[in-house]
């Protein structure tokens, strides 16, 4: 037993709402991209029998491009005998518009082309489609299906490149059709070098012209090249990372680029050419080391001044040196911070972003950990963090910013999490958590100004070749906000750990994600919990669990409060042990005094306790209005509340169980409009210059 005491727990005070800023995560609208019947192309089955490499060609890679309030999407048509390259666009100026499709002639081609040559059917997960914009002629430009091909191997598809006649991205609807392209091209700039290129980005800059990059090259062996379009024509491709260097500085960059806030950076990790083998590794296995620098400017060509994290000149094309001091452009070794074995192994490109203010943040995973490097502009160095709630970018999710906020999109259990934390700073909390009935398998994402775009492929479970290749691809669009949040909620909380009895082996472990840092680990089956407190003031609450439970659907307890026994308690799913989610019994009478909760584990190692929350269902506020001046109904409620009779000057806010604000404004023509707000139990406040009132509300 940690502590011997009783918990003299006082009741809640007022709401206090202060000048703290929280970035809020608002989902707009959902839809089917794929046509009914339809689905992008997974590849199902076996690998190095139906795929190399991995399993995810739909969405993958640069596929999303959002403009003039359009949204395209590639894909590839599935299943395995179908493959044709798609494009689909919707007007997301007009509310629940539909997606218009174009499909292409081209089919993928397969493993190093075995599909077209007809030697094998297995598919590449390398090769992705991107697709940019340029706003100077409204043109759409797509580079797709390659992985170091060359032309004598494939003459007709070593490299493939689609672009729109001109003005042809935003026509109508019933305009939209394969007849706005030109034919296929094997070259953006005719008589020039396109053979061996991999990995297709379009970055599009603000005066609306187009970054395209790819790798030439192999793995651990290739170089960076960039080419600009004009609205004209394209240049030629220059050099922008070298990596074709002697022995043993052979490399090339695993990462990527994006204008950002007027600059264009680029942030990635490397491979040497030794990488997989324990002898000759360079002493990293797969991808090591952290690399940032960027350009004010929009790359043209080569000669564009770059910059390293230290804002000192460097020249192109980068160079990368098992020697960090002849490096120009790295700033950190994850693998010798947080490395836990002798060859530390980081299987991904990291995870960036730069803020408005120019924070920098970095997520890499080392021997299955999450590390964290970020600092302020302000900053001279990088600190660092591992694990918490530090986001995972094996997710492949990405790291983004609005304004002072950093945030990245997750998939844990199939479902969207967004993870934030301020600029500088290392203090993630999860703001958005999906509720759809159906999982996702995989995403891409897209940020524009304040609106994020998450492209989903849905997760059908079926991984039978010829069926479980066809899969929907859904998009949805959410707005990004900043918040009031209060000073402080006042919830009464017991924290796990302070139990006043317990089993005999139960262990205290510890975590940075964990209320106070400390939870109870490994809560096994017949093992208890007991806690006694003490209130000074009687009252209907809500009792909140936070736990977090990796693996179990059916993780329960028995929860026992003051002698009453709620059994087969279904405790949340997490999907990680360092997420500390909450599972609610609701409308719990607590008496004045002494007070008992006891936990029961059902299940053996499925969950692990982090926090007792007691939550006053009661109206929390003073100086009430009085019950004859306002009267809120309905409730529970499908959107609109309607508030009489009518009060000058009266005005709202709406907060969420978190005490995150959702919603605030004006009463005006005696109601508020919820209906954009998801299902759940909230707070509505309603005050004037006096008085105020604060009243549990249920959104259905």
């Amino acid at each position: 037993m940690k502590k011997s005491i009783l918990f003299f727990l006082c009741c809640f005070s007022q709401f206090q709402w202060g000048q703290v800023k929280q970035l809020a995560v608002t989902l707009n609208e959902a839809s089917l991209v794929s046509p009914a019947g339809e689905g992008g192309l997974f590849f199902a089955g076996t690998k190095n029998v139906n795929y190399r490499f991995g399993q995810r060609i739909s969405p993958h890679g640069d596929c999303v491009d959002v403009v003039n309030g359009y949204a395209f999407v590639t894909w590839y048509k599935g299943g395995m005998d179908t493959r044709n390259l798609m494009l689909s666009r919707k007007n997301l100026n007009v509310p629940n518009s539909n997606w218009v499709t174009i499909e292409f002639p081209h089919k993928h081609v397969g493993q190093g082309g075995e599909i077209l040559k007809g030697t094998g059917i297995r598919g590449d997960s390398h090769n992705t489609a991107a697709i940019g914009v340029s706003t100077i002629d409204n043109t759409i430009h797509i580079i797709y299906d390659m992985h170091a091909y060359r032309s004598s191997s494939l003459p007709n598809d070593f490299f493939n490149y689609s672009v729109s006649l001109k003005n042809k991205a935003f026509v109508p609807d019933e305009d939209f059709t394969l007849d706005i392209f030109n034919p296929k091209q094997n070259y953006l700039k005719q008589g020039r070098d396109y053979e061996r290129m991999t990995y297709p980005m379009i970055h599009r800059a603000d005066d609306g012209s187009l970054i395209a990059r790819y790798r030439q090259g192999g793995s651990g062996n290739g170089d960076i090249l960039l080419a600009h379009y004009d609205g004209i024509a394209w240049s030629d491709n220059w050099l922008f990372h070298e990596g074709t260097l002697e022995l043993p500085n052979r490399n090339n960059m695993y990462g990527g680029e994006r204008f950002l806030n007027g600059k264009f950076y680029s942030g990635f990790s490397i491979r040497y050419s030794t990488n997989n083998d324990a002898n000759t590794s360079n002493g990293y296995m797969l991808n090591s080391g952290l690399y940032y620098a960027y350009t004010n400017g929009i790359p043209k060509n080569a000669s564009t001044p770059w910059y390293d994290v230290n804002d000192a000149s460097i020249s192109l094309p980068i160079r990368n040196n098992i020697n960090p001091n002849l490096d120009p452009v790295q700033f950190a070794q994850p693998g010798d911070d947080y490395g836990t074995v002798s060859l530390p192994r980081s299987s991904s490109d990291p995870a960036w972003t730069v803020t408005e203010n120019g924070a920098i943040h970095f997520v890499q995973r080392v021997d299955s950990r999450n590390v964290h490097y970020y600092k302020l502009a302000t900053d001279t160095n990088f600190s660092s963090n591992v694990d918490g709630l530090i986001p995972n970018p094996q997710t492949r999710g990405e790291l983004y910013s609005y304004k002072n906020h950093v945030f990245m999109v997750e998939l844990l259990g199939g479902k969207v999490y967004i993870k934030t934390t301020p600029e500088g700073h290392n203090d993630w909390e999860t703001v958005y958590t999906g509720t759809e009935s159906i999982s996702f398998a995989h995403f891409d994402a897209f940020v524009d100004d304040n609106k994020l775009y998450v492209y989903l492929m849905q997760d059908t479970g079926n991984n039978t070749p010829g069926v479980g290749d066809k899969r929907p691809l859904f998009f949805q669009e959410f707005t990004l906000s900043e918040v009031d949040v209060p000073d402080e909620v006042d919830n009464l909380i017991i924290e796990a750990e302070d139990y006043t009895t317990a089993s005999a082996d139960i262990v205290i472990g510890t975590n940075s994600a964990a209320s106070g840092g400390e939870y109870i680990d490994s809560f096994s089956s017949s093992q208890f919990l007991e806690y006694k407190f003490e209130l000074t003031n009687a009252g209907i609450y809500n009792v909140i669990l936070f736990a977090s439970n990796r693996n179990r659907d059916d993780s329960i307890m028995d929860i026992e409060i003051n002698g009453t026994l709620y059994d087969d308690v279904l405790i949340t799913r997490t999907f990680d042990w360092s997420v500390f989610s909450a599972t609610t019994i609701e409308n719990v009478t607590l008496n004045q005094g002494e007070n008992t909760i006891k936990l029961n584990q059902r299940r053996s190692l499925s969950s692990e306790p982090d926090k007792i929350e007691l939550e006053l269902t009661t109206p929390l506020s003073i100086n009430h209005f009085n019950i004859e001046k306002v009267f809120v109904y309905p409730n529970p409620t499908e959107g609109i509340i309607n508030i009489t009779p009518t009060i000058q000057n009266l005005k709202y806010r709406l907060v969420n169980l978190k005490g995150q604000l959702m919603q605030s404004g004006i009463v005006l023509d005696d109601y508020v409009d919820v209906s954009k707000q998801a299902q759940g139990i909230y707070f509505l406040e309603l005050f004037s210059n006096t008085e105020s009132e604060l009243i549990k509300i249920v959104i259905k």
